[in-house]
This record gives structure tokens, sequence and C-alpha cells, in this order.
């Protein structure tokens, strides 16, 4: 399994800023179950979103158990219009301080034409709309408490045109646009946001979609250090870009590009912005 040099991470200054309540919306197995058992550690209370109520209330109780956290399960199918905002509204007497947009995977091999249009307009429901949703709500409720933060979970398939995942990869492309802009938007206020372009990670999903296939897991990463790296570029960087694949040699410099580029851009939309209000 590849490996990430961590950064360091200061757990409770993280939890002060980000605490006392985090929402993982996709948080069953996975990079959701990674995020829920950080967080836990940390001293932070979850409501944990997923399609799977069983699994959601087993994690919940092993993590309350260890940790002595509070904890909500909610059952969202969010390929489905308005769960985003059904997630703020189920929230609304909780003390939100961080929300982790996590759902949002699909199988390699679908091409466009041969499934039906509904499947790809779920596909841009989870990982437009209701991410839209979700951020908008809960950054409104971030603004009026005075901090906050949103980790939102794209892939490295976002990163360009990706065949046989052309929903997938658009939906994902998305996201990172989304919060890079965001992110510049946010300069100067006490709420963060970072997007994470995910490589490969020896995740449940990846084991079920290429069962019987020879896959080399090896070449994965594994997922607490793909939550752990993001955990700590929150309020640092935009975007978190693990190398992985054919350019995975470009990625320093494609991050280090991208990130000058916005920075470029934001100072010029503060001076655009400052004119046209003189």
């Amino acid at each position: 399994m590849r490996k990430i040099d961590l950064p360091a991470f200061d757990a409770p200054a993280f939890a002060a800023a980000y605490g006392p309540w985090a929402v993982i919306a996709g948080a069953s197995e996975g990079t959701g179950a990674c995020y829920a058992r950080q967080l836990a550690a940390m001293g932070i209370n979850l409501v944990l979103v997923s399609r799977r109520l069983p699994a959601l209330e087993a994690l919940g109780q092993e993590l309350a158990a260890e940790h002595g956290i509070a904890f909500r399960a909610l059952t969202a199918d969010l390929t489905e219009m308005g769960e985003g905002s059904r997630l703020v509204e189920a929230t609304a007497d909780l003390d939100i301080g961080l929300y982790i947009s996590n759902a949002g995977a699909d199988g390699a091999g679908n091409s466009f034409f041969g499934v039906p249009v509904e499947r790809s307009l779920r596909l841009l429901t989870m990982n437009a709309a209701n991410v839209l949703e979700a951020v908008h709500g809960f950054g409104n409720r971030f603004q009026a408490r005075g901090k906050g933060g949103f980790v939102i979970m794209s892939s490295g398939a976002g990163l360009g045109g990706q065949p046989w995942l052309a929903m997938y990869s658009a939906t994902k492309a998305f996201e990172l646009n989304f919060v890079e802009s965001l992110w510049a938007e946010l300069d100067g206020q006490t709420i963060d946001i970072v997007g994470v372009a995910a490589p490969i990670m020896d995740t449940p999903t990846l084991r079920r979609a290429t069962e019987g296939l020879g896959m080399d897991y090896s070449i994965a990463y594994d997922p607490a250090e793909v939550c752990a790296l993001a955990l700590a570029m929150l309020g640092k960087e935009p975007l978190v870009i693990v190398p992985d694949g054919p350019d995975e040699d470009k990625i320093p410099q494609i991050q280090a590009d991208r990130k000058a580029r916005l920075l470029a851009l934001a100072e010029w939309g503060k001076a655009y912005t400052a004119a046209a209000t003189a």
C-alpha cells in the first residue's frame, strides 16, 4: 500500500475550531468511517449519514463506547433531490462546526450512452445539487456562529476528462472548482473549506468493484491516511491532490499552479469589486 508523509497535526486546536459536532455524509464505511474514527478520537460528536442505518448505528455505538462521544444516525439517499437541505434541517438543534461531503462513488466502465439517463442525473444530484445545498445551508449557519469548516471529497478523476467515467469525472470536476472558488471567497473569514482530489484507495467500494479482476491493491492508498491529510490541510490549502495516475509526477506542480491562479483571480476580483462599488 502506498504511503503518505503526513504533516504535524494539532488535534485539540482542530476540535476547538471545528467541533463540537460534525456531519459526515457517506459515513457507513471506507473513507467516511475513517473520518468518523479520527474525529471521534478528538472528542468531536458525530452525525453519521448514509443509506444504511444498521451500519451507522454500529459505528456510532462503537465510537461512543471507545471515545465517549455523542452521535446521531441519519438515513439519506443523496442521489435524491433535496437531501442536502434535509441534512441541514435535521441537525438544526445541534451546534455543527464541520461538514464532510463523502458520498459519490461510481464504478468504472459505465458508458454515458449505455446506461439510462436517470443514472447520470442521480449522480449529478449527488455530487452537485446536494453538495451545493448542504454547503449553502451549513455555510450560512457557520457564518452566524462565526466559524466552521467543510471537507469535500472529490476525486483525481475531476482533474480532467476520464473515459468510461464521464459523469463521475464531470461532477467531481464541479466539486473541485466549487471548492476552489469558495476558498478564495472565504479568504479572511473564519470559515474554511478544502477539497480532496482523492486517489485510488483500498476501500470496500474498490474491493467490490474490482472483485475477480486481479487488481494489485498495493498501488492504492490507505483511506485513513488520505483522510488524515485532508483534515490537516483544512484551513491551509484549497485542494489536496494526492499523486496518482499517469501524471502523478506532475501533481505537486499542478497543485501549485492551480493555487497561484486562484490567488491571482482573487486579487483581480477584489480590485474589480472595489472599483465597481467606489
